[in-house]
């Protein structure tokens, strides 16, 4: 989006890495296969911690229920990061005992991109929202609902389970999980979403290998998530000697200690860090229109924004109060009397998202013009790209035609179903773009997703049940956007670029980590309801999902709506204003708003960690007016600490809830 922010960022990043090797070393060309090997056997790890983390009992089998933590609900995945920190304390321990075993940081760097494929594909809002959609249907269709004339008939048979007794199982639980009826039951439903979530991941795969070279090398944008990954696996282990660093691990880590023994012994004092709404204190009209106002102090999030440059950082929480003053004006206006959904904030932050992916086709379009043309005429990969570029365009043309024809299939209209995945796929691209230029905390966009705006702009009053029917099946990888893969492919990729690694490698762990990882999702958010219950034992929101998904649909069937006007309105409205802060910060480089703030500050992420943000803009703003870049090379690696603090001990909570059978503390939410 901005050229110059790219250089500038990398000014202010954290100096603790070293010197960092721009090109692959020949040895370095070879697929790392030991690395690979490492990650494949993480991911079923990696996948049952999750679930059980952020869907599964806390305590176990013992008549508890999860809060967490949930990791996958950052940027920055906590799981992932405890993954890295474990493997790199055994790397140490067994270089003293065998050092030609040691992983070098390379293979480190290897099986963490891996698991952050895994992590997205078992997060709290892609194949986890899934399972309980298609349980939902047969578990609470009743005769006073009438959902099976409403709209299970309309439901094409291969996209849910009917089985009434499989699915009992798996609410229940103390079911067996591998008993063929109940294998039977879920194979067909759970292969054919399993396999577009595959497509899915392939797509933004070849869309990440035809921005990758421009993106990284002659944009130079900063990508800081990576940062803190790069800094412990350095060979140097620089980022361990830093006094500072180990002063914000004991901060963050003794809050984390102490309000976790408070949940577990109430007489223990506790540190108030967590969310918590000022709204109920605004009682008068307009002021009680602001919506939920949470005030939280999140170690983590102080630390992830210090990362951040301060125009990012000054926008996110900037725009977090202003979407609250659009709430007051509407109410004062007598806006919300005409429709309880001003300002369309949801609306808003879309076209927002819309208009950065344009603005990064815009950046692409000369380029990458030439670098296809190029591509198509040779069809050769070279050893810097992980698939040549005409592999990569025909991938992304027949990945995309096959989720347009399988929604097509299962009762959706040809042109509706292309209209849907091009913006599916347009989100994608914005949140990647977000993440490689300002790496922000969080990126949800909560009712953004096609099925959301298609049925705002055109209403449904002209839709048939089979097509909402068809329709809703998006809920499920749109219900938000924290853990959308193509930020994590790309990232992955400049990882490689940045430490010398294989591109053919990075594919290879990629591709691997993509099947294996949807697959250990599926088993694991398959298996462990059958024997917890997904609705005796497990979180609210495991059953919650299905509630929201069907309730929205029979809604639709019920209440038929014309086209919402002012929503349409408000997508044009975020949009435009998002170009105009764009041309507004090209023009004036003091321009402090930035237009990717602005779009991640509606989200439910944002609306917890505004707080975190201020601190950390402050925090920051001080630093460099008073004691410039060297002051803030200094103070950083105090900031890393808190992140990791807050991240180690906090999940290594749920684990020792697991083993006593009780919950305990959650360090986010």
């Amino acid at each position: 989006m901005d050229r110059r922010n790219g250089s500038r960022l990398r000014l202010i990043l954290p100096a603790v890495s070293g010197p960092i090797p721009q090109c692959p070393t020949p040895s370095a060309r070879a697929v790392p296969w030991r690395a690979i090997a490492i990650g494949a056997a993480l991911l079923p790890v990696n996948a049952i911690w999750l679930v059980r983390m952020e869907l599964g009992a806390g305590g176990s089998d013992r008549g508890t229920t999860s809060n967490g933590p949930y990791p996958s609900t950052l940027s920055l995945f906590a799981n992932v990061i405890c993954f890295l920190v474990t493997l790199g304390a055994l790397n140490a321990l067994v270089r003293r005992v065998r050092p030609r075993w040691t992983l070098s940081q390379a293979e480190l760097l290897i099986v963490y991109i891996m698991l952050t494929i895994g992590t997205c594909a078992a997060s709290i809002d892609f194949l986890d929202v899934l399972f309980p959609m298609l349980a939902h249907p047969m578990k609470y269709a009743s005769p006073s609902n009438g959902w099976q004339q409403l709209f299970i008939r309309h439901l094409a048979p291969a996209t849910y389970v009917s089985d009434v007794e499989a699915v009992q199982g798996w609410y229940s639980g103390r079911a067996n999980p591998y008993a063929w009826a109940h294998l039977r039951a879920w194979l067909t439903p759970v292969a054919l979403w399993a396999g577009l979530a595959l497509v899915l991941y392939w797509v933004m795969f070849c869309m990440s290998a035809l921005i990758r070279v421009r993106w990284t090398r002659h944009e130079k944008l900063s990508y800081p998530i990576i940062e803190l990954p790069l800094d412990l696996t350095h060979p140097s282990g620089a980022i361990y000697r830093q006094p500072a660093m180990w002063f914000g691990f004991g901060v963050a880590g003794a809050i984390s200690l102490l309000n976790g023994l408070a949940v577990l012994y109430p007489g223990v004092p506790s540190i108030p860090i967590k969310a918590r709404d000022i709204s109920p204190m605004f009682t008068s009209p307009p002021w009680n229109a602001m919506g939920g106002t949470l005030i939280a102090f999140y170690p983590f999030a102080i630390g992830l924004g210090y990362l951040l440059p301060m125009d990012m950082l000054f926008s996110s929480w900037f725009f977090s109060l202003f979407w609250r003053v659009e709430r007051v004006a509407s109410a004062y206006y007598g806006l919300q009397e005409y429709s309880p959904n001003y300002p369309y904030v949801n609306e808003q932050s879309f076209g927002i998202y819309m208009a950065v992916a344009l603005l990064a086709v815009l950046g692409l379009r000369g380029p990458l013009r030439e670098t296809l043309r190029q591509a198509w005429r040779s069809g050769k990969r070279t050893p810097d790209d992980p698939i040549s570029g005409r592999t990569a365009l025909i991938g992304v043309l027949l990945g995309y035609a096959a989720c347009v024809g399988l929604f097509h299939l299962i009762g959706l209209p040809l042109w509706m179903s292309a209209a849907a995945f091009v913006i599916y796929f347009a989100i994608a691209l914005a949140c990647t773009r977000m993440r490689a230029e300002l790496g922000p905390p969080a990126h949800d966009l909560h009712n953004g997703g096609p099925d959301y705006i298609l049925t705002a702009c055109l209403g449904t009053r002209e839709m048939s049940p089979q097509t909402l029917g068809a329709l809703s099946w998006f809920y499920w990888f749109n219900r938000a956007y924290r853990t959308i893969a193509m930020p994590y492919q790309l990232e992955g990729f400049m990882i490689g670029e940045r430490r010398g690694i294989s591109m053919r490698g990075i594919a290879a762990a990629l591709g691997i980590a993509s099947v294996l990882g949807i697959a250990c999702a599926c088993w694991a958010l398959y298996a462990l309801p059958y024997r917890l219950g997904a609705e005796t034992n497990m979180a609210g929101h495991v059953p919650g999902f299905g509630w929201e998904a069907y309730n929205r649909l029979a809604g639709w069937i019920q209440s038929p709506r014309d086209t919402d006007v002012p929503a349409v309105v408000a997508i044009f409205v975020g949009a435009l204003s998002a170009l105009g802060l764009h041309a507004l910060r090209m023009r004036f480089a003091w321009w402090p708003f930035h237009p990717l703030g602005y779009a991640i500050s509606g989200s439910f992420s944002m609306s917890t960690m505004w707080m975190p943000m201020c601190i950390a803009w402050a925090c920051k703003l001080l630093a460099l007016r008073y004691g410039g870049l060297a002051m803030y090379r200094r103070t950083a690696p105090f900031f890393l600490g808190l992140i990791l603090g807050d991240y180690l001990v906090g999940c290594l909570w749920p684990i020792i809830g697991w083993l006593i059978g009780a919950n305990t503390y959650c360090f986010y939410f």
